[in-house]
């Protein structure tokens, strides 16, 4: 748990150095209505929100955190693994695909409710499971799909 806990305090400040440091997508630059009508009901007709049912309810009791109709919410799927999954307060529908899981070790790491931008962020590790760099990862969400926008690799920040 520390670890992890380690890995999204460097996540955060690193978002903030690469903002800094590098000409990358604005969340400002990606600007949505928030919808404030009626939450819709969990649509059961996905396989996948079945499956995770009771989490995804649990996440449509939440507020949009992106893209103006969606809550993300994640749960773990082993040791080191993290699922991120997107439920639409509108529809009530999963989105198709997502973040993590053991294919994947990309973390989303910042969102608005506000806008279309989404960053994630991917620990690259060494032989001995040290990480050895970050890359963060923009994306802009349209037409229901993540559209990579830019790629920026950085070395890990060295432990004190």
């Amino acid at each position: 748990m520390n670890k992890f806990l380690m890995a999204v305090c460097v996540s955060i400040l690193s978002i903030g150095w690469v903002h800094g440091k590098t000409n990358v997508p604005q969340f400002t630059d990606y600007p949505v209505k928030l919808y404030t009508g009626k939450t819709a009901q969990l649509d059961m007709s996905d396989p996948d929100a079945r499956m995770f049912r009771t989490r995804l309810r649990e996440a449509l009791k939440e507020k949009p955190d992106f893209a103006g109709e969606y809550v993300i919410t994640m749960w773990g799927c082993g040791a080191s693994c993290r699922v991120y999954s997107f439920v639409n307060k509108r529809t009530g529908k999963l989105l198709a695909g997502g973040f993590g899981g053991e294919e994947s070790q990309e973390d989303v790491i910042d969102s608005r409710a506000n806008s279309r931008l989404l960053v994630t962020q991917e620990e690259n590790m060494n032989e001995n499971w040290e990480v050895e760099s970050l890359t963060t990862r923009f994306y802009l969400f349209e037409n229901n799909k993540f559209k990579l926008l830019k790629t920026v690799k950085a070395p890990a920040p060295k432990e004190e």
